[in-house]
């Protein structure tokens, strides 16, 4: 008895001693020239703004790592000689995951003069160094934090200025460009949509991001006047990053909640090897937010894998395997009563199978001290498989639509990055692809003769080369030029696009700049192949279509108002020209939305027209709080086939963002977070119906002559979210809850003809999305 007390009193003793022990982390990670690539040894890595007196240097190999670093935000400064110095604010330090930081330093030009250097890292410049203008870093812990993110990058891009985005989708719609002409990049290489459900909603999105937060690293976003290495985009580029996992140990994340479940796990395959695996797994019904979407939606299952793996070696540089993938279904059966037939959906089933994948090698090759080498090979593509069929009113089904459209592509790509001084760097670099298809698209709008819009199979190449320089310029001109190229092997057309940017530092805290880009990119491939039959047999009338193209032009000016406070003003102009349209007709592939069932001849005679200035005033988090105000006014017009000036379909005329939040300090370990966004926004444009042609032909015919003419009503949206960070020693728990469209806003889809009250009706739709859940990470 005498020795249980004791050994219950040593336990309390432990116990009591190890509470009052305050919980650290550790923060590892590499310092590289941001430049070369080449690791940079003896950086000071140090802890600041913390009693505790923390710092270390990087090694030989350029690997740092910083023990005891206390909970909650951190900031972390990097410092080398002859490099401009590097410091990440709010670094959020949690016990149940070690913080991985790969820092990239820039080297000072020779002669900086007495020029002063803030000494404080603004997060939203772009990693991309050849970027001038109209270009932002998105980070993970920003996908994470803003309110009605849902943890998709495309909805947090939609609060920055110039970016509109529906409720009921997330096709991004940048400064009035349709979705579709976004471009996707993964790890250096364009990827398909990469949503769950994507093209079935519209063209260029989809419901729900396929990209897991725990996977992605910091990535850029540009809304206009790209850098030459990107090509096949007209309105913006998503260069998308994955991270690679922590080195040291084994770590490991479960999450539960309405919209599904995920579960992460990351670490090195071997101790003391830096040999690294990443991966995530998701999967969800939706069955539990079925009660509160449309019943249009039906029933709603999808699931994504994601994964990256490193192998460095000692002189052959650093291979990477990565990929990702989605599969969804969704599927509703037609009303069986014909006595509740309200609308023409309601006698329709359907079924829908679509998936997406891209996978890929990577490697790249640090040579010397002023150049590296990065290739990828990938394989990359979609699908979408849709069936629906129709009901008469004897219950007698019909086939109504049918859609297998497949495409993929083997990708090829490398380029070298050299410095031939602090003053000029340049990237040259060379894209093949070899693009393959399989597609059968065909409908039947009586239900007895089916048309065959497309039905080929076979493949093409789109080869893209580009060469691009960073030019500093005295001690306060950074100009960035470049020019990139693409051929089309399908018919020939080739474009040569000049690109060119300069920024002025003209004061310390303040720029100004100026950027111009040509840009091109293919339309979907459908609508090259689509088939006519004449009096001489089945023709292509599209397969000669040549590349849409846009100038961009684009004036900024930055003020750095305090180190926390930044605001931004950006002007632009877009010149739209050689857009496919139909002669003699509104219809353009500018407004492209879901157009899918499409057989019409198109001829690049279209031109359209965005305008309008974006404004930015952001706080930076600090002392645990932040905000983000942006506001854009813009106009987006084009002339049809038929010359006629209007409206185009996204052109809203304005959108007002507020977002911010506000964190906790709870008891010792823990952390409460508030965090709130508000969007106004104009509608986008609808084709009226023709009212009198409606009720004689009993369901909705619409007025082409009046295309766009009406305006969806102004859009109130207010999203938030409310975060518990609860910290143990050997885990960290986060309880969280995301509410969407708070507000119940309702969107205003279409029109429908209801056949028994004999009226014409507006389709509105409530998609609000709440989500409680549940996450560790250990």
């Amino acid at each position: 008895m005498k020795h249980l007390l004791q050994l219950i009193l040593i336990f309390l003793f432990l116990s009591f001693s190890a509470a009052a022990q305050p919980l650290t982390q550790t923060i590892i990670g590499r310092v590289v020239d941001n430049d070369t690539q080449a690791p940079l040894t003896g950086v000071a890595v140090v802890l600041m703004d913390s009693t505790a007196q923390n710092g270390t240097i990087t090694d030989n190999n350029g690997y740092y790592s910083l023990p005891d670093v206390p909970l909650g935000r951190q900031k972390i400064a990097f410092r080398y000689l002859g490099y401009r110095p590097h410091i990440v604010n709010e670094v959020m330090v949690t016990s149940g995951k070690e913080v991985v930081l790969n820092i990239g330093l820039t080297e000072k030009p020779v002669a900086l003069g007495e020029v002063v250097v803030k000494s404080n890292t603004r997060k939203d410049l772009p990693q991309n160094s050849m970027a001038t203008l109209s270009a932002r870093q998105l980070t993970v812990e920003e996908a994470s934090r803003y309110a009605g993110g849902i943890d998709d990058p495309a909805r947090l891009a939609s609060a920055f200025a110039g970016v509109t985005m529906a409720t009921g989708n997330n096709g991004i719609v940048v400064r009035g460009n349709a979705p579709k002409d976004l471009l996707w990049r993964m790890e250096g290489v364009e990827i398909s949509n990469p949503n769950h459900f994507a093209n079935l909603i519209l063209y260029g999105g989809g419901g729900l991001t396929a990209l897991s937060s725990h996977v992605l690293a910091s990535s850029d976003f540009f809304t206009g006047a790209f850098p030459a290495e990107y090509g096949n985009a007209l309105s913006g580029v998503f260069d998308l990053r994955m991270r690679t996992g922590n080195p040291e140990k084994r770590e490991h994340t479960f999450r539960a909640g309405i919209i599904g479940i995920d579960a992460a796990s990351e670490g090195p395959f071997k101790k003391n090897k830096r040999s690294t695996y990443l991966f995530n797994y998701r999967y969800s019904t939706l069955g539990l937010l079925s009660p509160i979407l449309p019943k249009e939606m039906g029933a709603l299952s999808y699931q994504d894998l994601s994964f990256k793996t490193s192998f460095p070696t000692k002189k052959a540089g650093v291979f990477y395997l990565w990929g990702l993938g989605a599969y969804d279904h969704q599927g509703k059966d037609a009303e069986k009563d014909v006595n509740k037939w309200e609308k023409d959906a309601d006698s329709k089933d359907y079924t829908a199978d679509i998936y997406f994948g891209a996978v890929g090698l990577s490697h790249q090759l640090v040579m010397g001290t002023k150049s590296y080498i990065h290739s990828t090979l990938a394989f990359s593509g979609n699908g979408l498989q849709w069936k629906q069929q129709k009901l008469d009113s004897s219950l007698v089904i019909h086939p109504d639509e049918y859609l297998n459209n497949n495409t993929w592509k083997y990708t090829l790509s490398t380029f070298i990055n050299h410095k031939f001084s602090t003053r000029h760097v340049n990237r040259t670099g060379i894209t093949v692809d070899q693009r393959l298809y399989n597609m059968d698209i065909r409908n039947s709008p009586d239900g007895i003769i089916e048309t065959q819009y497309v039905k080929a199979k076979g493949n093409t190449q789109l080869i893209q080369a580009y060469t691009e320089s960073r030019f500093d310029v005295g001690k306060t001109v950074t100009i960035n030029a470049g020019i990139h190229s693409q051929y089309f092997a399908l018919n020939g057309h080739y474009t040569i696009e000049p690109r060119l940017g300069v920024k002025w530092q003209f004061w310390p805290d303040q720029s100004v700049g100026i950027a111009y880009g040509l840009h091109s990119r293919l339309e979907q491939i459908n609508f090259y192949l689509l088939e006519q039959q004449t009096a001489n047999g089945m023709v292509q009338p599209n397969k000669d279509l040549n590349f849409t193209k846009a100038q961009h032009l684009v004036l900024s000016y930055n003020r750095q108002i305090s180190d926390y406070l930044h605001f931004k003003v950006e002007p632009y102009f877009q010149y739209l020209f050689d857009v496919p349209v139909v002669p003699g007709s509104y219809f353009s592939l500018q407004n492209l939305y879901d157009e899918t069932y499409f057989n019409d001849s198109l001829v690049n005679r279209g031109k359209g027209w965005n305008y309008g200035v974006d404004l930015t005033l952001e706080r930076f988090l600090h002392n645990q709080f932040y905000y983000l105000v942006t506001a854009s006014v813009f106009q987006s017009k084009y002339k049809g086939g038929d010359g006629v000036l209007r409206n185009a379909r996204y052109n809203r005329n304005f959108v007002f963002n507020v977002l911010g939040g506000k964190e906790w300090n709870v008891r010792k370990n823990n952390l409460f977070s508030f965090n709130v966004r508000y969007t106004l926004m104009g509608g986008d444009r609808l084709i009226p119906v023709d009212e009198a042609a409606t009720y004689a032909q009993q369901e909705i015919v619409y007025d082409y002559s009046r295309a766009f003419e009406r305006q969806k009503p102004i859009a109130n949206l207010l999203s938030f979210t409310l975060k518990y960070h609860v910290n143990k020693r050997k885990y960290t728990g986060i309880w969280s809850l995301e509410i969407t469209n708070a507000l119940g806003y309702k969107d205003l889809q279409d029109y429908r003809f209801n056949r028994k009250t004999q009226s014409i009706e507006a389709e509105r739709d409530l998609i609000m999305v709440p989500n409680l859940s549940y996450q560790i990470q250990f």
